[in-house]
């Protein structure tokens, strides 16, 4: 049997949409995927916030800075999606408001939105932050943060029809699920 180019048939996009706490493992899976199916992925650590944060307007607060931010993220990605090409977003979007607005960008811009929530315990999040600290491969934000972002993860509802990923599963078998759920002009070739 052939192996799958990865490429998506030209059909209406789709913003598959990562979820979940810093070193979940959302970085990973979103490059694994883009690999996989052939969609550029848009990372809110890389390329929204360290670009935009200083447009925040002067004296905000962390929490308006923030909406400020990601708003800029969300009109970048209806940019993407109205060309008609797909998107994989990565970020935290910790909040069901958050993943709500961008449920709406999809919506205005006849998408299909997956949402992918990396379903990962607090101790293997600190094992991760551990081995890092050792590596230093990328950047740990600390754990009063982590402690914050915690406390504001509100995990998806069965009406936002997530797929929940554990790190016990299989990349494998995660993206044949995620391949599954895509209509079928954007399974790969």
């Amino acid at each position: 049997m052939p192996r799958p180019t990865g490429k998506l048939h030209a059909v209406a996009p789709v913003l598959i949409a990562m979820c979940g706490l810093g070193f979940s493992g959302k970085s990973v899976l979103a490059q694994t995927l883009s690999h996989e199916l052939g969609i550029q992925v848009l990372s809110y650590d890389t390329e929204i916030y360290p670009v935009y944060r200083h447009l925040a307007p002067p004296g905000s607060s962390v929490a308006a800075e923030y909406d400020f931010v990601q708003d800029i993220a969300r009109k970048q990605i209806g940019t993407i999606l109205a060309t008609g090409q797909s998107l994989i977003y990565d970020d935290l979007l910790l909040e069901r408001d958050d993943r709500r607005k961008l449920a709406t960008v999809a919506r205005n811009h006849q998408a299909e939105l997956l949402l992918v929530y990396l379903d990962t315990p607090l101790t293997v999040i600190n094992q991760r932050r551990a081995e890092n600290s050792r590596t230093r491969t990328r950047t740990d934000s600390g754990e009063a943060k982590l402690r914050l972002d915690a406390s504001l993860l509100e995990p998806p509802g069965r009406t936002e029809r997530a797929i929940y990923v554990r790190p016990a599963d299989a990349l494998a078998d995660v993206v044949t699920k995620i391949q599954a759920w895509l209509p079928p002009g954007h399974r790969s070739a």
